[in-house]
């Protein structure tokens, strides 16, 4: 038996991937032949008695200091006190009498003005009883590139970044996996970054439901509803579970309105010349568009195959894209499905208690787990390399550190994400009712909240209900204000596709005119 060291599922020694993450254990560096909890144990003890002894060096190091400057002090008020006059106290009007020389010789320099103290201004004082800490946290890929940004409860200590580079697709090429648990595994979240899928059903019997198109780099995966995704992931997570839904809800008005604006521009978009819209080949004729999209989360109550119940929570922000086709020179048709996870944001505990101690916790993790700009922006250029392999029809070169590395120096000059991405990182802003926003940060939280403050160097924020609180100096306030999202356009000028036009055909050119909408 072994252990996957990304996900720690248990596996037999013939598996090649996890069954659970689909990480390759057949790389040393992936695999443990011990329980995972049991290695973090270890590296956390290594780690306790590392930062043990740094205390005790820097207590040490005090003490030295105090002892100096208290010694330096009784020194200097040996040799450098008060001084008697030379002629004895009352003798002053004697001194006055005499010559003028005698009064040079005898005259003491008058001492220096001290100088006037600064009165420092007084430091707000710490008010800090009735809000609630938590850490920020920047995540970086191995090029030390920021690629994420994420609230976490302190508890939740043991954090790992998984990531694939090796994604089949040319607009998400690049993905993330993020967890971050408490040190006894009894609480964990997790965040996915967003994917694209597709999903064919061809009426001749060449379908392509659930496999790799490794030539134009499109993977298919089964689509029915906003859950295609999570509901196998939780199969495969937990094998022989009974799974029942207990609650769903639309995560804010305003994320609705923000994702239905996209779904719809996007659907508008490919009423246009879209040409080779899913690879199926030249000559091929869409029709009858539609689609579908949805910003809900769920609450579940997972039974296991050892009658222990999971408590969990999914926050599943999805998009989707239905057309017709036929092609008459393959004597293909059928439908064919572009879908798009945004993000999927889960919490799960096996402690009711848990699930409601941090349920409130989550929904401030699903608020700012946010890709960066830059993040995007490696996808954005990655994908571009890969769509002109596919047009020169060869394979793009793997994305890898020496080129995580380019693209994270390239950066700083580069544009910012482009429209549809700028879109998508909106609509994963809204799930807060207020953004609360300062010198290169923001913070998405509940309408409930008045303050707000990060301390960027720290890792730190504090958030409170009450408007008088104060976490310290060290700590910038950030301004509130609402997050509203742009409404969904309708009935406008331009943004209905005529009923005609609805119900008509787009041929698709040759791929040297057009390779596609992104």
């Amino acid at each position: 038996m072994k252990y996957c060291k990304k996900c720690g599922m248990l596996l037999e020694d013939t598996h090649t991937n996890c069954i659970r993450c689909g990480a390759d254990v057949t790389i040393a560096e992936n695999v443990s032949m011990y329980p995972i909890e049991v290695m973090e144990t270890l590296e956390e003890e290594s780690k306790r008695k590392k930062a043990t002894g740094k205390i005790v060096a820097m207590i040490i190091g005090l003490v030295v200091v105090l002892v100096a400057l208290v010694l330096l002090f009784m020194n200097g008020l040996g040799s450098g006190g008060l001084k008697m006059p030379a002629t004895g106290i009352g003798d002053t009007e004697t001194a006055d009498a005499g010559t003028g020389e005698e009064d040079a010789d005898m005259t003491e320099p008058e001492p220096a003005a001290e100088p006037e103290p600064v009165e420092e201004e007084p430091s707000r004082p710490v008010v800090d009883g009735k809000g609630t800490y938590y850490d920020y946290v920047e995540v970086a890929d191995e090029a030390g590139n920021v690629i994420l940004t994420t609230v976490l409860p302190k508890e939740l200590s043991v954090r790992d970044l998984y990531t694939d580079y090796e994604v089949y697709c040319d607009r998400y090429p690049f993905s993330i996996n993020y967890t971050a648990s408490n040190e006894d595994s009894v609480v964990r979240f997790t965040y996915l970054s967003p994917r694209r899928l597709w999903y064919k059903v061809s009426e001749t019997g060449q379908s392509h439901s659930d496999e790799m198109d490794l030539t134009n780099y499109m993977t298919y995966f089964k689509y029915d509803g906003d859950r295609s995704y999570l509901d196998p992931l939780l199969k495969q997570s937990y094998p022989g579970a009974k799974f029942n839904i207990t609650n769903e809800y639309d995560i804010s008005d305003k994320t609705v309105s923000a994702i239905e604006e996209l779904a719809k521009s996007k659907s508008d978009e490919l009423f246009g010349d879209i040409g080779d819209y899913a690879h199926v080949g030249e000559n091929t004729t869409y029709a009858n568009m539609d689609y579908e999209c949805s910003a809900k989360v769920y609450e579940y109550e997972i039974t296991l195959s050892d009658k222990n119940v999971l408590y969990c929570k999914y926050y599943v922000p999805s998009m989707a894209f239905n057309l017709m086709y036929a092609n008459s020179d393959y004597n293909d048709r059928g439908s064919i499905t572009e879908w798009y996870n945004l993000a999927i944001l889960c919490y799960e505990t096996g402690n009711i208690d848990d699930y409601e101690d941090y349920s409130e916790a989550f929904d401030i993790f699903a608020a700012n787990t946010i890709p960066t700009d830059l993040f995007m922006y490696i996808s954005e250029c990655y994908g571009k390399e890969i769509q002109k392999a596919v047009a020169d029809e060869t394979s793009a070169d793997p994305l890898d550190k020496a080129r995580l590395e380019q693209y994270g120096s390239e950066y700083a000059n580069g544009e910012p994400p482009d429209a549809f991405d700028a879109k998508v990182l909106d609509i994963l802003r809204s799930a807060g009712a207020k953004s609360f926003t300062g010198d290169n940060s923001a913070l998405y939280l509940a309408d409930k909240y008045n303050v707000a403050f990060i301390d960027k160097g720290g890792g730190r924020i504090y958030i409170s209900e009450a408007e008088d609180e104060y976490p310290g100096d060290e700590y910038e306030e950030l301004k509130a204000s609402e997050t509203d999202a742009p409404e969904a356009k309708n009935n406008e000028e331009g943004s209905e596709a005529p009923e005609e036009e609805a119900a008509g055909e787009r041929v698709a050119k040759p791929k040297s005119e057009n390779s596609g909408v992104e």
